[in-house]
């Protein structure tokens, strides 16, 4: 591995001009606030892509492993250096998950809905920048392979780090556009309240105890530079710290997401932080500390998030060492650029049997965004949901070469297809919850990606 350690750090001014470039992924730490930020990567130039279609679905369970196996391959193909000293992430699999990919995970899981784009695309980077956002410095960093298993190349690395930094004395500003995408809500809220309803009679029936139902909006196609442009804009509205803007084969995500979904050191060691509970800032500071207050002491909201807490315990215990799960915080509050969050925490050991991708696979699609029991209350949403979900509540990070991992779990996203780009939100429904209210907190989450959604005078 080699580098060149610069004595700057603006990932804004590096994703300018990088983001039209295919299959660039920026994974954008925005809130440097959060104590999850303090790295950014911008990821370029693949070697390798691995892409999963939507009637690959038939496969199930099968075609997830021999795709699984592949990522596998790329990432144990040869023993790769690290600099000791340098980020976490420093080069391997990169990419998405969409929720729509589901069946691939849970056998028993099958959806009415036909999915509108690819399921899964990952790409192999061995050259990457990674922003150290506390130190103020950026690391150029490539490996010099040619292909997945090819030995590194010092003297391709080399160059591969010098043409980044010829792009990096380019002078081109961020795209200067405001596009309006044009709004439209299939759902009306009418029928969103009827779903929340119909989702309170499944759990009084017994059959969940909570559900996370959501609301769509739609809008006319744009291209890469307006997506860009509005994710810049969105970022500066509601910084994220586990947000990601990727430019893949068939849709740009332009995501702000809080959640991280899960993460795992090279050793081993196994986080997840489950988001439930939702409330506003107030730009008052009495009225703001009644909010967190109002948060921390809802029963509707610590109920909603135990329960998420216990179901990602159980997940982690599948793959976990015995005994080594354990919640170590438990709906603790976080304050996000607009809005209060209860948070939970579950570390946990690796079994050594099990590598990264085990891990994924036991906790996808996160507990947060489906609900208890986790299969039924996904067959329910899937009755209740008039589309299906595409990339929303899906999952973006990396696998590193070295096994470590991190992953967001895709919620305050635009997901930019060929034909229109598609807005979701939504919350977790119990039988204390209200359906107005609820409509309204899904309304406030959709609210901080696309304010145009609610100005004056427009229907949403």
């Amino acid at each position: 591995m080699r580098y060149a350690l610069l004595d700057s750090c603006d990932p804004v001014r590096a994703a300018t001009l990088f983001y039209g470039d295919a299959a660039t992924l920026w994974l954008d730490s925005a809130d440097t606030d959060h104590p999850s930020s303090r790295w950014s990567y911008l990821c370029i130039a693949p070697i390798a892509t691995l892409q999963v279609r939507a009637e690959e679905l038939s496969r199930g369970e099968d075609g997830f492993a021999d795709r699984a196996d592949e990522v596998r391959a790329w990432i144990r193909s040869t023993e790769r250096q690290r600099i000791a000293e340098g980020p976490p992430f420093q080069g391997g699999a990169a990419g998405y998950v969409s929720y729509d990919a589901a069946p691939l995970f849970l056998e028993r899981f099958q959806s009415r809905h036909m999915p509108r784009s690819d399921l899964i695309e990952f790409n192999l980077y061995d050259t990457l920048l990674a922003f150290d956002l506390e130190g103020q410095k950026t690391w150029v960093m490539s490996a010099g392979l040619r292909a997945a298993n090819a030995e590194e190349d010092d003297a391709l690395a080399d160059a591969k780090i010098a043409e980044v930094l010829t792009r990096l004395g380019d002078t081109r500003r961020a795209p200067d556009v405001d596009v309006p995408l044009g709004w439209s809500h299939p759902d009306q809220a009418i029928d969103y309240i009827a779903a929340i309803k119909r989702t309170q009679d499944f759990i009084l029936d017994g059959d969940i105890y909570q559900a996370n139902i959501a609301q769509n909006w739609v809008a006319s196609h744009c291209d890469v530079s307006s997506a860009f442009s509005n994710y810049l804009q969105m970022r500066e509205r509601t910084p994220a710290p586990f947000a990601a803007f990727g430019h893949f084969e068939g849709r740009v995500l332009a995501s702000a997401s809080p959640e991280r979904l899960i993460s795992a050191s090279a050793t081993g060691r196994v986080v997840a932080e489950p988001i439930k509970g939702t409330v506003r800032r107030e730009a008052d500071l009495i009225e703001d500390d009644l909010a967190q207050a109002g948060l921390l002491a809802s029963e509707k909201d610590r109920a909603e998030n135990i329960m998420i807490t216990d179901l990602l315990r159980n997940d982690l215990s599948i793959v976990c060492e015995p005994e080594s799960v354990e919640v170590t915080s438990l709906c603790r509050l976080e304050t996000f650029s607009n809005l209060h969050h209860l948070v939970s925490t579950i570390e946990g050991d690796l079994s050594g049997d099990k590598d990264g991708i085990d891990l994924f696979k036991a906790v996808f699609p996160g507990g947060s965004i489906t609900g208890a029991p986790k299969l039924r209350a996904m067959e329910i949403i899937d009755e209740l949901e008039q589309r299906p979900r595409g990339a929303y509540c899906g999952a973006i990070g990396y696998v590193g070469f070295d096994g470590a991992l991190d992953f967001n779990i895709l919620i305050r996203t635009i997901d930019h297809l060929p034909t229109e780009s598609t807005l979701l939100a939504g919350g977790g429904i119990t039988l204390m919850s209200d359906p107005v209210g609820e409509l309204a907190e899904s309304e406030l989450k959709a609210e901080r990606i696309a304010p145009s959604l609610f100005r004056v005078g427009k229907k949403a």
